[in-house]
């Protein structure tokens, strides 16, 4: 019979060695139970902290909706007095603090232009100071372009960022302040083939540094209320062209157009149909968009500007094919210059004028016609436009202003014979390029756009209709009081939430029966967690300058119960928003300025500190991550032990079993023996047989 080895038993013989294994083993596999349960508490503490992390996490959300604007917030109503009917329904909105005419600037230095090969020689230097603080010097280590200055700057920390712009007259060298506010202007001495960079408008020596961005300390509304009316709406110029029969070519000459102060594009078709012309127009940087209307029987173009504003009016010239989009601002057609005093044979040509779909063929005849004749004809045609002449100073010409029902219209003039070279045409205006026209307690306020900014310093109007005479509309701009009063409960109830779940992670629940022990959560002795309460609790507890008699949560209602958790007196809540509205805003969302030399200014808010505090938590390398990971590595080492421990138990089973394989062969050999011998013994002949 064969002999089993390892964890194969054996049952040749009389033991029945796998049973006996088995409760040796689990004899000696008691030195894992310590291990087990530590593993067990490990991963407890592990996914414990996990659930800590998820509900910080959740809580340094609600903190991060909560912006200084939150706190300091105000809030526009609009109302109107006015008697009559109809009256107007909101002409205009108003947007409170939303703009960057509010928002704290930093100063901006640029340097006049250098030639990209300027070199600035090694050993020069800069000095740069920052507010108040003491300066910093830069010096060149070698010859350097503007570009080495530039980084050479940056790289000694001097509370500026510098950077390079490039323009028509070179390389300018522009520096930021790094610290924004009135209070952190930057002056700069420097010498030799740095001079240039010099900059202290206090100093009576010129400077060819220029400021370019002036420094602003934040500010808000000033609350109040303030007539309104609004008399225009701001509006985009939109024209449109003749009507063009379905294939027509623009075969000749070229297209360029100008809106307002911008630069002229010239157009350039891929193709030459007026779906071309089209494409090429919106791919250009023309500041127009083009789009084609079919009236059922010919296509027009129409362009209209991308932005609004009495500024921004459109100027189409062409030449050959393209003369028919010809369009001049003043909507007017103004024909190529003749001489003064020259006539026109009647008999030898004509004129043809078409204002928008209507032809009109101008009644002329016989010879000497002068080009006053040509004006007083089209005038007597009553044929939509109104004919007159200008002189330029040497030649005249024939000037067509749309008015009446064709005042819209596109205007085309076709001449034969001795009338062709007052041939041409101009696009029409569908809508005219105007801005908005409004007062403001009685003055008179103009804007490009119907969104107008910084005519009320930290308000936005947006314009929707005009007001009439009827109207008595007033803004009236106020603190918020409602919104930080929600503000502060979202406040409480986001620390209420956390308290609740470390509570519920660190509870120790005692036994009712006597000799039994009490149940506790995995947290409830980590002191860990405990420092995290701590340092919380510290920093809402906080005082915080500057806030005009309001230091601290108590004196706005805000304060601990018993339990822990904060608890809000919307009453006194409410009589802090309404006497000390800024106190409110400093207390919570003040920040510490650090100086160039490290040191600060001012005291954060509790809400900062609060902020700081939760993003420190969190981070890598923070309490709950440090902590986690501990616990990972120390449940790695009792897994490494366990697998020890284990292999051994293993060899250790195996070798139990392959000797008690060997003891139950030798069992088994032995009852063999004594059977063959009790055999033989009983086949001996018997004493006297």
């Amino acid at each position: 019979m064969a002999t089993s080895t390892g964890t194969i038993s054996t049952s040749a013989g009389p033991l029945d060695v796998a049973t006996l294994v088995s409760k040796l083993m689990g004899a000696e596999a008691k030195v894992l139970d310590p291990l087990t349960s530590q593993a067990s508490s490990y991963n407890s503490l592990i996914s414990a902290y996990g659930n800590l992390k998820n509900a910080v996490s959740t809580y340094q959300s609600a903190l991060k909706g909560l912006t200084a604007a939150s706190f300091a917030a105000q809030k526009s109503s609009v109302s109107n007095s006015g008697t009559g009917t109809p009256l107007t329904t909101d002409p205009f909105t108003a947007d409170v603090n939303t703009d960057d005419s509010t928002k704290v600037l930093a100063q901006k230095i640029q340097s006049a232009g250098y030639p990209s090969s300027q070199q600035f020689t090694a050993g020069d230097s800069v000095a740069i100071k920052i507010g108040t603080n003491p300066p910093t010097f830069v010096t060149l280590q070698a010859n350097a372009t503007l570009a080495g200055v530039r980084d050479a700057i940056n790289a000694s920390k001097a509370g500026v960022t510098a950077s390079i712009v490039t323009d028509g007259t070179g390389d300018h060298l522009v520096m930021e302040s790094n610290t924004a506010g009135t209070a952190n202007t930057i002056k700069v001495q420097a010498n030799n083939s740095l001079a240039g960079l010099a900059y202290d408008p206090s100093s009576s020596t010129p400077s060819t540094v220029t400021q370019i961005q002036a420094p602003r300390d934040a500010t808000a509304a000033a609350s109040g209320t303030y007539s309104v009316s609004v008399s225009q709406l701001a509006q985009a110029q939109k024209i449109t062209s003749t009507g063009f029969a379905a294939g027509y070519s623009f075969d000749t000459g070229i297209l360029a157009i100008k809106t307002g102060t911008g630069s002229t594009a010239i157009i350039k078709p891929a193709t030459n149909t007026l779906a071309g012309v089209r494409d090429a127009i919106n791919a250009s940087d023309a500041g127009v968009s083009a789009t084609i209307v079919s009236d059922g029987t010919a296509a027009h173009l129409v362009l209209t500007a991308k932005d609004s504003g009495s500024a921004n009016s459109i100027r189409v010239s062409g030449t050959g094919s393209y003369a028919a989009l010809t369009f001049d601002p003043s909507g007017k057609y103004s024909s190529p210059g003749v001489a003064t005093g020259q006539t026109y044979d009647a008999g030898t040509g004509g004129l043809t004028l078409k204002v928008g779909n209507t032809t009109t063929n101008v009644a002329l005849s016989g010879a000497g016609k002068t080009l006053q004749d040509v004006r007083d004809a089209i005038n007597t045609a009553n044929a939509g436009v109104t004919a007159s002449i200008t002189n330029d100073g040497t030649q005249d010409h024939l000037v067509l202003t749309p008015s009446g029902s064709g005042a819209t219209s596109p205007v085309s003039l076709t001449g034969t014979g001795d009338f062709v070279n007052l041939s041409g045409s101009t696009m029409g205006q569908l809508q005219a390029a105007q801005d908005a026209k409004l007062s403001i307690d009685g003055t008179t306020v103009t804007s490009a756009s119907n969104t107008v900014k910084d005519a009320i310093s930290g308000v936005t109007l947006n314009l929707t209709k005009v007001t009439t005479a009827a109207d008595n509309f007033s803004l009236t701009i106020s603190n918020d009081t409602t919104g930080v009063t929600s503000t502060a409960t979202t406040f409480v109830s986001a620390y209420n939430a956390l308290a609740k779940s470390i509570a519920d992670l660190t509870k120790q629940t005692p036994a009712t029966t006597l000799g039994q022990a009490g149940t506790s959560s995995p947290l409830a002795s980590e002191s860990s967690v405990q420092s995290i309460l701590t340092q919380l609790r510290s920093a809402l507890l906080g005082n915080v300058p500057g806030g005009s008699g309001i230091s601290s949560l108590t004196d706005i209602g805000i304060g601990f119960q018993k339990d822990g958790t904060l608890a809000l007196d919307a009453t006194k809540l409410s009589t802090a928003t309404t006497k000390n509205f800024a106190g409110i805003a400093n207390l919570f969302t003040s920040t510490a300025t650090t100086n160039a030399d490290g040191t600060t200014t001012g005291t954060n808010g509790i809400l900062t500190n609060v902020q700081k505090l939760v993003d420190g938590f969190l981070a890598d390398g923070g309490i709950i991550d440090t902590k986690t990971k501990g616990l990972q590595a120390s449940l790695k080492i009792n897994t490494d032990r366990q697998s020890v421990i284990n292999t051994r138990l293993s060899n250790m089973q195996d070798q139990y079993t392959n000797q008690f394989n060997a003891l139950n062969l030798t069992l088994a050999s032995m009852a063999a023996t004594q059977s063959y011998l009790t055999q033989q013994l009983a086949n001996l002949p018997k004493a006297g047989g």
